[in-house]
């Protein structure tokens, strides 16, 4: 793989990353890269998986996938995430530490090949930590970037992970949440640290996830979007869905997203004679996925605090289904916020509390013309705040700043 030597380089290191055309994994990390490749020499660093290239240059970007395990064991990062795995199976614990020394001994190959000036670590453990004992024994000495993204920072709350959590805050020369609720964690978690700043992720509201006016938006289709993890709330919803088909007995509900709680929501489902109303789509391509939002009568959100302490960290499926035009409810969480502004961009409902959420739902069911304010207010408030035009400028800023110190 060649290289531009006139730009600086940036080694991004990340926990997902699209691993073939039309995954239909996250690409937050991929579509920020993209808008930094004209400043930088962007070396893209995640873990591979069956049917993954080991390297490959797309679009600009030189992607690198470290092994970790054989091809049947390398299954701790995508759909679902490392959590979600290990969570799932116990023994999936036994290949962490090759994970984390696959993925640490690869930074330490990429540093001695490349002139890394920056690394942006998405995800504090184990990126960040990994990064930071890289250089320990790197001869170039980069500075860190660490985006938090949500579950790392909520979630992960034993007392060992803390100290790794402290100690990345206190050692990083910068570091970024996508929420202003992570913001204050951070301060919660390590008093003494500098600020970190609010840059969520972008989303494509100006070519993907926007309204078709040509599709005709259905009068009660519920959808909900998510990984089928606690923290999601799903159960509240399908605890709702009796009462709402009462009211309305034509409603249906779209779940797109797969997850280890989906065994569980199935029972769920039976107990409450749902059968002919739920759906599972499974795991959606992107432009599938605005299908789903440009014909959803609302979507639902209703996020909770799970038992761990895992709490959502942003959103970005909020943001996707207000740019395509679609009416949104969720819960009141403090990352929320952020996205909803209550009875303007978008409906709150108190977090596991079912009746009200109920109560919302048919609200907005029954009133169309409040359907089409909520979602013409909320298309330009998230286009404002939260297209890849708004929020890369916020990472190409403290990037800029970190290649001028370096």
């Amino acid at each position: 793989m060649t290289q531009n030597s006139k730009k600086p380089t940036l080694l991004v290191l990340a926990s997902t990353f699209p691993r073939w055309k039309d995954d239909t994994e996250p690409r937050f990390v991929y579509d920020l890269c993209l808008r930094l490749k004209e400043e930088y020499t962007i070396i893209v660093l995640a873990p591979h998986e069956k049917g993954a290239k080991k390297q490959e240059v797309i679009e600009g970007l030189q992607v690198h996938r470290y092994r970790y395990a054989p091809d049947s064991l390398e299954i701790l990062a995508y759909e679902g995430g490392i959590s979600a795995k290990l969570k799932g199976n116990k023994l999936n614990y036994l290949i962490l530490p090759f994970f984390f020394l696959g993925q640490w001994i690869a930074i330490i190959k990429l540093l001695k090949q490349y002139p890394v000036k920056v690394i942006h670590a998405h995800w504090l453990i184990p990126q960040g930590i990994l990064a930071l004992i890289a250089r320990l024994v790197s001869i170039n000495k980069p500075a860190i970037l660490c985006t938090s993204h949500g579950g790392d920072l909520y979630g992960l709350n034993d007392p060992i992970s803390k100290i790794i959590k402290r100690y990345v805050i206190k050692k990083v020369d910068a570091m970024t949440v996508v929420s202003h609720a992570m913001q204050d964690e951070i301060k919660k978690l390590v008093p003494t640290a500098k600020q970190a700043v609010v840059a969520p992720m972008g989303t494509d509201l100006s070519n993907l996830f926007i309204p078709d006016d040509s599709v005709k938006r259905k009068s009660y289709q519920l959808l909900f979007v998510g990984r089928l993890v606690e923290k999601k709330g799903l159960q509240y919803l399908l605890q709702a869905m009796p009462d709402i088909i009462k009211q309305y007995p034509e409603t249906c509900l779209n779940i797109a997203g797969t997850g280890p709680e989906q065994a569980s929501l199935e029972v769920l489902i039976k107990e409450l004679k749902l059968a002919k109303h739920v759906f599972f789509l499974g795991r959606l391509s992107h432009q599938a996925l605005v299908n789903e939002y440009r014909q959803a009568t609302v979507a639902v959100f209703p996020f909770v605090q799970a038992k761990n302490g895992d709490v959502e960290g942003l959103g970005l499926v909020m943001i996707e289904a207000m740019g395509c035009g679609c009416p949104v409810v969720a819960s009141d969480i403090p990352a929320v916020r952020d996205v909803i502004i209550n009875n303007s961009t978008g409906i709150l409902s108190e977090t596991g509390n079912k009746i009200q959420l109920t109560e919302k739902i048919i609200e907005l069911l029954s009133h169309k013309d409040r359907r089409k304010v909520l979602a013409k207010k909320a298309r330009k408030y998230m286009f404002d705040r939260f297209s890849w035009d708004k929020t890369a400028i916020s990472y190409q800023a403290l990037l800029q700043k970190l290649v001028d110190k370096h």
